[in-house]
């Protein structure tokens, strides 16, 4: 999961088109890169508590192709983290409702840090389901 940790992003980031590839005819591999509004504090100033702002997310999605299995999916959503040294990865397996765009899912959420004093420690939080889409 480490592998999908959003670069660290100097000028303001761009929403782009999803792009697809076809894995051999057994997979889609779909790839987007979009801005979403987050929650974020400083940690310098924590009595100022909660503020939002944009923040680039960066999803990887693997799909099945066969028919019976083509619902179901399991997606990689990377965002940057709290701090410069600190990564944040969602793993998600999602199941995508016949006919709409609603998906419902299980996800957890993973942060890495990377710095000298915790490097190579993580956290693993607690999974949790998920209902997404357009309503």
């Amino acid at each position: 999961m480490w592998l999908v940790q959003a670069p660290p992003i100097v000028a303001p980031p761009m929403t782009a088109p999803p792009r697809e590839w076809d894995l051999a005819g057994v997979f889609v591999l779909k790839q987007e890169k979009f801005l979403t509004w987050g929650p974020v504090i400083d940690l310098t100033r924590p009595f100022r508590g909660w503020d939002f702002q944009l923040q680039p997310v960066w999803t990887l999605e693997l799909t099945p192709k066969h028919r019976r299995l083509d619902n179901f999916s399991l997606a990689a959503a990377s965002a940057p983290g709290l701090g410069t040294a600190i990564g944040l990865v969602q793993p998600k397996l999602q199941y995508r409702v016949p006919g709409t765009e609603v998906r419902v899912g299980v996800q957890t959420t993973i942060l890495s840090f990377f710095t000298a004093a915790l490097a190579g420690k993580g956290k693993v939080m607690r999974p949790m389901g998920f209902v997404s889409g357009r309503f």
